[in-house]
This record gives C-alpha cells, structure tokens and sequence, in this order.
C-alpha cells in the first residue's frame, strides 16, 4: 500500500519507531467503534471467518489521512501522512463458501525528521540542515477462505505473504553550495514474511455472537539487495470479540486482541526493539436519522493499546475514541463510511522522554461496491 509524509522542521513521532506504526488492519466501520465489530466485519482483514457474510461479489477501498501534533518541551511540531491501508475483493463460490484477497498495511514507517545547526567544517563554521526521511510499509496480501456452515457457526482460513520496504533518505544541506558539497546516501531493505490464519464466528442466539481468531507467523526476512541480513519472526496475533444485537435497531460491540510484536525483535538493530501488546475496544453502531430517503448508521467507540516499539525505553500507549456514519447508495450496491479518530499518545513514565505526548487526528473513508 502507498504512504507518504511531510513535515514541519524538527519533527519526530512516538508513534512511527522502530519499524512502525499499526494501522490495526480494520475497515472504517470497524474502527468507528473501537474495532469492537473487526473480528465479525468482512472488509477487516483480522478473521477471515467474517468473509462468510459478504453475501454477493464485493470491492472496498479505505483511504486515512492522519494529522499527528507532537508536543515537548513547550515546542510542537506537526505533520501529516496519507495512508491507502486497506483493499479487499470477495466473491461466494457456492451457497456457503467465500473467498476473499486482502491487501492491508501492517506497519507503516513513514516519517521525515529535520534539523538546523551549526558545524565546523573544514575550519570554517557553517550552518547545516540535515534531514532524515522513511518511506514505506510491511504489507500483509492475504488470501483467505471462509464457510458459513449453518446459523450457528461460520468458519474461515487463510495464507498471508508479508512483503514491503523501508527507504531511508539522508541529506545534508548548506546555504553556500559552492563552498560546501551537500551530502545524500539511500538505503533500502526489502521484507518477505508469511503466516496462516484462523478464525471462527459462533451464534449461539438470535442476538448474542461471539468471534475468535488467530496468526501465526512463520519466518520473515530483511535484504539488502540479493542478501538477507537479518532474520524474525511475523507476530502471532490472538484475539476474540462479542457482539449484542438485542437493542432494536443496535448492535453493541467489544474485543480483545493481543499481539506478540516481539517476535520481530533480531530483524533490526537494538533500538528498534519490539513489545508484547494488548488491544481493547468496542462501541456501538445504531441506526441514525434518515437523510435524502436514506438511512444513516451512526457509530461511536473507543479503543487502548500498546504501539510495538519502545521510544527511548518507554512503551507508548494508545488511548483512542472515535465517532463516525454509514449510507448505502444505488440501490443499495454502493456504500460510503466516515469515521474521526481522536488518539493519545504517550510514554509510560518509566524511561527518559518526561513531558512528551502525541495528539492525532484520522479520518477514514471506506467505500464498498458490489456489481
């Protein structure tokens, strides 16, 4: 998938260290309520059991722009990043079964720090400006396989093929460029990973139903070129959900998900060291006014978790609460979601980065087509 991120002078994230930040792999529907309905919701690619609901042949496409404002020190610096993290194509081969390709974003690593100072070049003291920019991802492409074997129970799996790169962009500039020579150096590494997955989605009532999923990662590789230069693990992720229905015309959701981020741990340096995570979540999606003869779902959540990678030592901590709205068009083939995220971030207190903390705002957009 395509990132791409500008930025203000001397501005740094809590949230894009190490190899990233998750965008959770959930459609916009998902996350305007907290990513309660990720587990039993067919354009989220975290249970390939929820492809059995799909119906009829089905192309969604998600775009989020995130606004991030990091604030230390008294200082704040702003940027912004545009991020496609999520594709699905579904079609039902037979009365019961389903199959889907996904492509999301697993990790998305864009970034651009700037800096101005003073040197002593040569003897002679100049100003500099060095820049450092990150372009790109590590993409999950999963195909995956649901049957839906009778009111009670649906069933799904899937084969997952991780693969991105990481870009990274050095400069040095001067003002006087016939003095001094800028400097500029590229880098690349390119991932390959795979995992399988599982999931199930039980309905043991009209109007209770509960998910559970699960990954398991095999081997993902670093190269530089034709050379592998490193070696880890893609992380197993479990998680499980349940949904209410009971409230006319309501659907209430929550989940838990934990993911084992330290697998990757060995595939970078020390600094880009990995932890463990949880995620919790859930909201609410309810029918809302109608609006030009159309109904408008309304959706509101919240959701917690630990991002993967550690800043300076500290865990970074996730607090999120989101609101959004649905409508179907053309006859219902066609349907539009919007949901406006507002995240916290911080440090955990225990390391060196004090008064630090990350505000956010994304917005995402889903649209579904059935033909």
């Amino acid at each position: 998938m395509l990132a791409a991120a500008t930025s203000a002078g001397a501005q740094g994230t809590l949230s894009t260290q190490g190899f990233g930040y998750p965008p959770g792999e959930l459609s916009s529907r998902a996350l305007g309520t907290g990513g309660g309905l990720g587990l039993f919701d067919p354009q989220s690619s975290i249970n390939p059991a929820s492809i059995g609901t799909a119906g009829a042949p089905l192309l969604f496409l998600q775009y989020e722009p995130e606004f991030r404002r990091l604030s230390s020190g008294g200082q704040t610096q702003k940027t912004t990043t545009s991020r496609f993290p999520l594709a699905v194509a579904s079609v039902p081969i037979t009365s019961k079964g389903t199959i889907a390709v996904s492509v999301s974003t697993l990790l998305d690593r864009s970034w651009q720090t700037t800096t101005t100072r003073e040197e002593v070049v040569a003897g002679d003291k100049a100003t500099l400006t060095e820049t450092v920019r990150s372009i790109g991802a590590i993409n999950d492409i999963r195909l995956a396989g649901a049957w839906v074997a009778n009111d009670f129970i649906q069933l799904g799996i899937a084969g997952h093929v991780f693969t991105g790169q990481n870009r990274l962009l050095f400069s040095q500039t001067f003002p006087d460029s016939l003095r001094f020579i800028p400097i500029s150096q590229v880098s690349n590494l390119d991932y390959t990973g795979s995992a399988v997955s599982g999931g199930v989605v039980i309905r043991p009532t009209s109007v209770f139903s509960l998910a559970l999923s699960g990954r398991k990662g095999l081997d993902l590789n670093a190269r530089a070129g034709d050379t592998i230069v490193s070696t880890a693990k893609i992380p197993d992720r479990y998680g499980a959900a349940i949904s209410y229905g009971g409230i006319p015309g309501s659907t209430v959701s929550a989940q838990v998900g934990r993911d084992l981020w330290s697998s990757l741990n060995g595939l970078g340096s020390d600094e880009a060291r990995a932890v463990d995570a949880w995620d919790v979540g859930g909201g609410i999606e309810t029918l809302g006014p109608k609006i030009l003869e159309r109904t408008i779902l309304i959706r509101l959540g919240a959701r917690y978790r630990t991002l993967p990678f550690l800043a300076s030592g500290s865990e970074v901590r996730e607090l999120s609460f989101a609101g959004g709205f649905g409508a179907q068009f053309s006859r219902n083939r066609a349907a539009f979601d919007v949901t406006l995220q507002h995240s916290s971030r911080s440090p955990d207190g225990s390391g060196t980065l004090g008064d630090i903390h990350e505000r956010a705002y994304t917005l995402s957009f889903g649209l579904r087509v059935r033909p």
